[in-house]
């Protein structure tokens, strides 16, 4: 059987997508893997004991020494080159000049700035801040002298580099390693250990690369667990049938629209329906006029969790929008899409098709369950139409990994995931990401104890827009009546329940300074999660179908997709005015809620705090409780700024 859903423990590990859903049961420290960040528990995540279903997080948590990818390295055997001598596939950073691109991806980014919103194509932008001509020479001929094959991105910030076992060893001097895949990690993984580390580059591409680990995870299908994972229904089954304690589940307060599907949740005031959301978030303004998902360009990032069609048929069907196709593009590792359906992706898209119904598709990019696998997610992200000519608008991303907690061979590459992030400020593509469910212990209950707040990546990084969460109260016109920050520790066992509970990301960042666009809302030091906050409480939270019933999540990964469908409609509105999208969107939004009126619902009651450790409360402004507080989607629309000229 298939991982069961996240806890706050799962978080330890690495990788988690924010999602919650189930319980507070007691977590049990295994296994962690990439978790959504905003609604149930989906990817792979920690066992879980308990009694009272409450929500935890659907977050996946990936690189502790419990994160399933680890477990795999350390049963690892020498392969036998008799039976086998199959292709294996590394991604390497290119030497690249980072501090140019950073300059021009500001500039393009910064509402002040003449070369605001002045974006180039994926290859264009490889061929000016990338490796160079003379760089990219050097490699191929040293990998054709190798017998390596080599792919290099049209981003030319990293290359695919692809031979048999037998070629890695000699290159080496020493023997592939190979672990079989399980039923809780269906992946076989390969590598090459040196001095007890996962190596790096071999000689002959010394002083060409950047970033290299001897690593290569491939799917395999058959040994996971298809379609709808027959726990994880249970769990969502339990927390439906819950009560709340010690204070009872708040409940949907407003009207469902007519022609609603008849759902005991529904019935029972448990969930809210889409269009709710989209009437108190002011979203259904933009559909008003005409914005509906014609013209959209939008990619969901999966991290291990794929979909079940019917299902997603069945969620329009109930809430009354049509499904756009949706269209799979598979990461290194993948040769068929992934067979399960998790709770995450059917948020994540569900989400986004009750904003933009008529898209003409939503891309989902499919990559393996590991913190490693963000670069190629990233990268295959990026590039929508294999050329490095067409970049989305807006990518997706409900997965994270806690920043202290990165594993040995992802540090590295953390350098270049930042210039990917860079990069899809310069192609014009907006990077929105969960902050994740566990408050401010983002990382753990032990480390919030030892060391204070606590936040994830990617959605720590200066270049994306992190989301944290609310609890919505709507009126009975499904307006909105009420908003503060999303804690539900009082739902979930008060001081009984095992910490950390489930809460809005928030904190200070570990990692990276403030950056510029804080400067004026943030006090001095480190970079402040989240940037905006919307809905992420557990009941009522964000619906979705799972193995044909409807159900409640709770999670950032609901306000991640749903920002970003809005985002998306926005920017293929400005299409059709001749401008093109918005990219990095964080400058534009400090700005905007700079302002009087401003665009944002200031989010000033609660705390998403879920230990004594003093972060993170609500007040008037920024605070990384709710980061600027909820976008009102009309007038964010109507506070874009425009490019010079």
């Amino acid at each position: 059987m298939r991982r069961r859903l996240s806890t706050a423990k799962v978080l330890v590990a690495g990788i988690v997508g924010a999602l919650l859903v189930s319980m507070l049961l007691a977590p049990a420290a295994s296994s962690v893997a990439p978790v959504p960040a905003a609604g149930v528990p989906t990817a792979p995540a920690t066992s879980i004991d308990s009694a009272d279903p409450v929500a935890t997080p659907t977050s996946s948590a990936i690189g502790s020494p419990a994160d399933p990818l680890a477990q795999a390295l350390s049963r690892s055997r020498p392969i036998d080159l008799r039976a086998d001598d199959p292709d294996l596939t590394v991604i390497a950073g290119l030497k690249r000049d980072s501090t140019a691109l950073d300059i021009r991806a500001t500039k393009a980014s910064n509402p002040d700035e003449i070369e605001y919103r002045d974006f180039m194509s994926l290859s264009e932008a490889g061929q000016a801040y990338g490796a160079s001509a003379a760089t990219l020479k050097k490699l191929r001929s040293a990998a054709k002298r190798a017998g390596v094959r080599v792919q290099v991105d049209p981003s030319r910030l990293l290359a695919r580099f692809t031979a048999p076992v037998s070629v890695w060893e000699k290159l080496y001097d020493s023997k592939v390693r190979v672990s079989q895949p399980t039923a809780t990690y269906p992946y076989r993984v390969y590598s090459i250990v040196k001095d007890k580390q996962i190596a790096g580059a071999p000689a002959i591409f010394k002083g060409l690369v950047s970033e290299w680990a001897a690593i290569y995870i491939q799917y395999v299908a058959s040994a996971d667990v298809p379609g709808v994972d027959p726990q994880q229904k249970t769990d969502l089954q339990e927390l439906a049938a819950s009560a709340g304690s010690p204070l009872a589940w708040p409940t949907n307060t407003g009207t469902l629209p007519p022609g609603t599907c008849d759902a005991k949740v529904l019935r029972d005031k448990a969930v809210f329906a889409p269009a709710q959301i989209r009437k108190a978030y002011r979203s259904t303004s933009l559909s008003a006029r005409g914005m509906r998902g014609a013209g959209t360009s939008l990619t969901v990032l999966s991290l291990g969790g794929g979909f079940a069609q019917a299902d997603l048929d069945r969620a329009a069907a109930c809430f009354g929008y049509k499904q756009p196709p949706v269209s799979i593009a598979l990461g290194t590792g993948l040769a068929e899409p992934f067979v399960n359906a998790t709770i995450e992706t059917h948020l994540d898209l569900i989400t986004v098709s009750s904003v933009m119904p008529e898209a003409e598709t939503i891309r989902l990019v499919e990559v393996s369950e590991a913190q490693i696998s963000i670069i190629d997610g990233l990268a295959r992200s990026l590039n929508a139409d294999g050329k490095g000519t067409d970049s989305p608008d807006v990518v997706s991303i409900s997965y994270g990994m806690c920043e202290s907690q990165l594993v040995p061979y992802m540090k590295p590459y953390l350098a270049l995931s930042e210039d990917l992030l860079r990069m899809a400020a310069l192609v014009g593509t907006s990077v929105i990401a969960a902050a994740g469910d566990y408050g401010s212990s983002m990382c753990g209950a032990q480390e919030a104890l030892e060391v204070g707040p606590t936040v994830w990546y990617p959605a720590s990084s200066p270049w994306a827009t992190a989301v944290g969460g609310t609890r919505l109260e709507i009126t009975a016109e499904n307006t909105r009546a009420n908003e503060v920050v999303w804690n539900d520790y009082p739902f979930v066992g008060g001081p009984a329940a095992t910490p950390p509970t489930a809460a809005g990301g928030g904190g200070p960042s570990s990692i990276f300074a403030r950056p510029w666009y804080q400067g004026g809302s943030t006090p001095a030091g480190p970079r402040a999660v989240p940037d905006v906050a919307l809905l992420g409480a557990i009941r009522p939270g964000w619906p979705i179908v799972y193995g044909d019933q409807v159900f409640t999540v709770g999670g950032t990964s609901g306000g991640t997709p749903f920002l970003g469908a809005n985002l998306a409609l926005m920017a293929a509105q400005q299409s059709v005015n001749g401008y093109p999208g918005f990219g990095f969107v964080n400058p534009w939004l400090y700005k905007a809620a700079a302002k009087t009126p401003s665009p944002f619902y200031d989010v000033t009651i609660g705390a998403n705090s879920v230990q004594m450790i003093g972060c993170c409360s609500a007040y008037a402004g920024y605070d990384m409780a709710s980061g600027l507080g909820v976008p009102m989607m009309d007038a964010l629309f109507k506070s874009i700024p425009y490019p010079a000229g």
